[in-house]
């Protein structure tokens, strides 16, 4: 865990989860900025909670701010609904933002509410290079059957009030990143058993469902305790599940 080989790793493993690459961020001073933001948490072992709402709530200019890129890649607010769920929560949406989701419980009411928690979110040409990224005080998605806005609301969250000049994104950091979220420690965990065992806890990693539960839910339950009260210490759950008899 001290080598600086286990920086490049993982690194490289956040990278590939946010899907950084020359592909999405074809400018090379936006993509080093992004990757530079991910090795030097990596490197001062952030906290994943810390990590996590550094991206959610990110604004300013793409090449200063390197979690700014977040939304620069993702510049369609279904996109970043669905990978926000897939990469955070390990859970895909995707099925409903056509219909209710056949194998959960999602609705497209819920879809709807959760994507309009980055209908605020603009991308401006910077005044001297690269993007700014500023939260807007107006704007909705449209709920593409009734023609009308679903209040912003996290997946099983409470609706977030518009106070005014608030960025409706950090209401979606303080249910993201909350320790009585479900599935937020579950994802985290569950990539984490999987990358030293070979297979997570539930398969696949990205499919965290009520009808999908781990192969061993004591287990689960008890790492995503450890990782809470360490403070989503990344290395201290890895530690724990080095040092076991697993």
């Amino acid at each position: 865990l001290a080598r600086p080989e286990f920086v490049d790793y993982w690194t490289y493993k956040w990278s590939d989860m946010l899907l950084i690459s020359s592909k999405n961020l074809p400018v090379p001073q936006e993509l080093n900025a992004f990757y530079r933001y991910v090795r030097e948490a990596v490197e001062e072992n952030r906290p994943w909670d810390q990590f996590v709402r550094g991206i959610i709530t990110a604004s300013g200019n793409t090449q200063q701010n390197g979690a700014a890129n977040y939304f620069f890649m993702h510049r369609e607010i279904p996109d970043l609904a669905e990978t926000t769920s897939q990469a955070f929560l390990g859970t895909s949406i995707t099925c409903a933002r056509c219909h209710n989701h056949p194998l959960e419980k999602w609705t497209q009411n819920q879809y709807y509410g959760f994507a309009n928690l980055f209908s605020r979110v603009r991308v401006k040409n910077g005044k001297t290079a690269g993007n700014d990224i500023v939260a807007a005080s107006f704007g909705d998605v449209l709920h593409p059957l009734s023609g009308k806005a679903i209040p912003p609301q996290p997946l099983d969250g409470v609706v977030a009030e518009d106070a005014p000049g608030a960025d409706r994104r950090a209401a979606l950091a303080d249910w993201l990143t909350a320790p009585e979220n479900p599935y937020f420690t579950r994802a985290i965990v569950n990539r984490v058993w999987k990358n030293f065992m070979g297979r997570g806890l539930v398969e696949p990693v990205d499919d965290l469902r009520l009808t999908n539960p781990a192969t061993n839910e004591p287990l689960m339950a008890s790492l995503c305790l450890d990782l809470s009260e360490q403070g989503y210490d990344l290395k201290a759950l890895m530690r724990s599940i080095l040092t076991s008899a697993a």
